[in-house]
């Protein structure tokens, strides 16, 4: 709720479980035009910012190891060459965009969330309509999703510990 407040923007935390994202906690902006909530959806990794950054924390081989054994996604796969580079950019980065991925007219940038050994377990992120997307202001997002993202991995761990 506090990075809706802040970005007056729809927010998620997904998993990935094998080659889907899965939305386990979003919110909605109170913008007239905005993101619906993605809450208990499911939708192949590589068409979500979550997806594609749990995706990035893993070995090529693994990626690829992941859309082969996933029944899910079989008739959705992607080009693994050109996810491979989508991947390294990311992994890069520390962050992903994501403009219309899984759905036509909307953009989301999200940073990975980490457990205490440093593995990304989850994804957060912001979704917004793409006609409010303005790359200017993508470092001071992805500064706000990241001290997001540091204060779930706080919580995360003071309550696995």
């Amino acid at each position: 709720q506090r990075l809706v407040d802040v970005v007056q923007e729809s927010a998620n935390l997904a998993v990935r479980v094998g080659a889907t994202t899965r939305f386990i906690a979003s919110i909605e902006s109170s913008q007239a035009l905005r993101v619906g909530t993605r809450e208990g959806m499911v939708f192949p990794a590589h068409y979500t910012t979550a997806g594609l950054l749990l995706l990035a924390d893993l070995d090529p081989d693994e990626v690829a190891l992941v859309y082969e054994l996933d029944r899910a996604v079989q008739e959705d796969r992607p080009d693994l060459d050109r996810l491979h580079r989508d991947l390294t950019l990311i992994r890069r980065q520390g962050f992903a965009v994501n403009r219309d991925g899984s759905e036509r007219g909307v953009t989301a940038v999200g940073v990975p969330v980490r457990d205490g050994d440093g593995h990304a377990v989850a994804g957060v992120s912001i979704s917004l309509p793409s006609v409010r997307y303005d790359a200017a202001h993508l470092k001071k997002l992805t500064g706000v999703l990241h001290a997001a993202a540091e204060a779930i991995e706080r919580e995360y761990t003071s309550r696995a510990g």
